[in-house]
């Protein structure tokens, strides 16, 4: 049996009936009908029509069956090469079977359907029917494990027989499986092998029961190319499986091979892959090739001649044309991206170029690893492609590198949009904080110069005051005058006079004074407004009083650190160490001042309660007494004084001082501090 064109006992191709066949069946089943009232006639001759007599389901079934479990163990698993020529040979099998069955069936219902009562022929139906069923099946299954060959180099099998031809190694056969060794052209092969060695015993006159079935890969190959040059990549398939599934393999025997025959192997070898290699990089980077031709890239060469450059060897042009398609595109993406405005169409451009280099860079690898596909095929003469992987390797490395800067330059674009936006951002925001400044000055201008109504209000009441105190000064002045000639004495009456409104002058400046303190303290929350808005102006908040005076831009300092540059470290340092000299400062006079009132109260509150000691400690804790601070307790008959909580427990159960033992908590009697909130806060 056959992988294909099977003859079937001479029923290759079965016909559908015709119409006039239908019609001679029929009228010839009535004819023995007439003759034969048993049927066993017509039996016969429905059987010789229906080629059911040479048991064709029979061969069919055989067919389906060993396919089925060879397609199941070699070419349906899932480690097992592409076998495409194997694979659509068994195909077109398939489909003949299925067109004789299909046929087959239908002739077998229109037969039925003139010997109405016959059943002889329901069994030999569903049996073809179940045929066709596995037949169609096995068929799919077959057709969906093909892979399509789009061009030479994905031929795995044309280019390990390719290469395997020009190597012709010695091979050794191995056992040949059940499920391989029935098929005709395995037994055709097998039996050529076992004629190469028998002429080759004969002349060693070695013993034939220790003898291994070896040849040679060219042997086999024309024995195949002489039986069907037209079927030769079929053969191919079917050496490559055998291979593949070690059913023959390289022998390691005593065959030798001389220098120059290896050098010669070798040589050939690089002729076969040379050529091909540029088919694949033609093929491959044919739409690059074309980009570049395209690109303006005088300014790098002015003489690029891709034809020319082609024709040099691939350690040369490659590297090139990686050079001059990574700069093209670089070039063309500064254009496109000079004038762009709106983010979105800079990331769309940024997307596109970075998309180009990746599918060239897939290109490179592409090939690569095509590359590294055929050393498989090239034992033990792997290391003629070692090379070729160097120049590959320098490519990829070269892509890599010029891709890191394109991302390093696009992330540098961004960068500096985005800082290019926020400055423009900052600066519009400067100007809109100078609009408000100097609408704020000319409002507040205008209301400073405007003088304010209670200061216009005394000063009509002066100027009123004024008028009448004259008046009464000038009748002072003229009664005064009148009595001048008389010689009497007025010294102590104008003294009077100035005593007394000397006293009054000085009440009224007061006055003024008072005045003077409500205007400011009913300005000061505006002053202070105003100092906390312009004193905390540059910094970038939305709640600048949570900062306590210092600006954000110290805060932004924590998330921002790890971007900042040495130098503009040292900088956010000495800014931040100005910053504290002058809190420093600040807390300082603060301090000096909160040490010279705490003095005073001290002194007060020891005035108060008669003690007269400088340190006074307290009688329970004997701690030292901060009266400015603590919150105390002094005893009316012995003067102890004690911290109130260190006193508070036993006041609380005993009512009485702990020293004197005198009762002396009474209701109302103010012996606790008032200040409670200083209390709290020490406590």
């Amino acid at each position: 049996m056959n992988f294909s064109n099977n003859r079937f006992n001479d029923t290759r191709e079965i016909h559908g009936f015709t119409k006039d066949e239908i019609i001679t069946i029929k009228e010839m089943v009535v004819k023995l009908k007439s003759e034969d009232s048993e049927g066993i006639k017509i039996e016969d001759y429905l059987k010789s029509k229906l080629h059911l007599s040479t048991d064709i389901y029979g061969h069919y079934s055989s067919y389906i069956e060993d396919l089925k479990n060879f397609a199941e163990s070699y070419l349906l698993s899932t480690e097992s090469s592409d076998y495409f020529y194997l694979k659509n040979e068994v195909l077109e099998e398939l489909q003949v079977i299925s067109n004789n069955l299909q046929n087959l069936s239908s002739n077998i219902r229109n037969v039925k359907r003139i010997a109405k009562k016959s059943t002889a022929l329901d069994a030999p139906l569903q049996k073809i029917e179940d045929h066709l069923k596995e037949s169609t099946h096995l068929g799919s299954e077959i057709q969906q494990s093909i892979k399509d060959i789009k061009s030479v180099h994905e031929d795995s099998t044309t280019l390990w027989t390719d290469i395997n031809r020009i190597k012709n190694l010695n091979f050794k056969l191995n056992k040949i499986p059940l499920s391989i060794e029935k098929w005709s052209e395995i037994k055709e092969l097998v039996t050529f092998i076992i004629s190469l060695n028998d002429v080759f015993l004969n002349k060693r006159k070695k013993d034939k029961k220790e003898r291994i079935l070896t040849f040679h890969f060219e042997e086999i190959y024309q024995f195949f190319y002489s039986k069907d040059e037209n079927k030769i990549k079929f053969y191919s398939d079917l050496l490559h499986l055998l291979y593949l599934n070690k059913i023959f393999e390289v022998f390691q025997g005593e065959e030798f091979i001389n220098i120059l025959e290896r050098k010669e192997v070798i040589q050939n070898l690089k002729n076969f892959i040379t050529p091909l290699l540029r088919r694949i990089i033609e093929e491959k980077l044919q739409e690059i090739f074309v980009e570049i031709e395209d690109f303006d890239l005088k300014e790098k060469d002015s003489s690029i001649n891709l034809k020319t450059l082609k024709e040099q060897k691939i350690g040369t042009f490659l590297p090139k044309i990686v050079d001059y398609y990574i700069l093209g595109l670089e070039k063309s993406f500064q254009e496109k991206i000079h004038d762009v405005i709106e983010a979105e169409k800079f990331e769309e451009i940024t997307s596109f170029y970075y998309n180009k280099i990746e599918n060239f860079s897939a290109k490179i690898n592409e090939i690569e690893d095509w590359i590294l596909n055929i050393e498989n095929f090239l034992n033990p003469y792997e290391n003629i492609t070692a090379s070729l992987r160097k120049i590959f390797s320098n490519v990829s490395s070269e892509i890599f590198r010029r891709k890191n800067e394109y991302l390093s330059f696009i992330k540098t674009v961004k960068d500096e949009e985005i800082r290019v936006e926020i400055r423009k951002f900052i600066s519009d925001k400067i100007s809109e904080v100078n609009d408000l400044i100097r609408v704020y000055e000319d409002e507040a201008s205008f209301i400073i110069k405007e003088e304010f109504p209670q200061l216009k209000r005394i000063r009509e009441i002066l100027n009123d005051y004024n008028i009448k105190i004259q008046k009464i000064k000038d009748s002072v002045f003229k009664r005064l005058d009148s009595v001048k000639t008389n010689d009497v004495d007025i010294y102590q009456v104008i003294k009077y006079w100035e005593d007394s409104l000397n006293r009054k002058r000085q009440q009224l400046t007061f006055l003024m004074s008072l005045l003077l303190n409500k205007i400011f303290k009913s300005f000061k929350d505006l002053i202070e407004k105003e100092g906390i808005l312009f004193a905390t102006i540059t910094e970038i908040t939305e709640q600048t009083e949570n900062f306590e005076g210092l600006p954000l831009n110290f805060a932004l300092s924590s998330f921002l650190a790890e971007k900042l540059s040495e130098e503009e470290l040292k900088e956010r340092i000495s800014e931040i160490k100005s910053k504290i000299n002058q809190l420093n400062n600040s807390l300082g006079l603060y301090q000096v001042e909160a040490a010279k009132l705490e003095t005073i109260l001290t002194n007060r509150v020891k005035l108060r309660k008669g003690i007269s000691a400088s340190d006074v400690q307290c009688t329970v804790c004997h701690k030292f007494i901060n009266f400015a601070k603590d919150r105390v307790i002094t005893c009316p008959f012995c003067g102890s004084t004690y911290h109130y909580l260190c006193v508070a427990f036993w006041l609380s159960k005993y009512n009485s001082c702990p020293m004197c033992q005198n009762h002396f908590l009474e209701p109302h009697s103010d012996l606790f501090e008032i200040e409670e909130d200083q209390g709290l806060e020490r406590y």
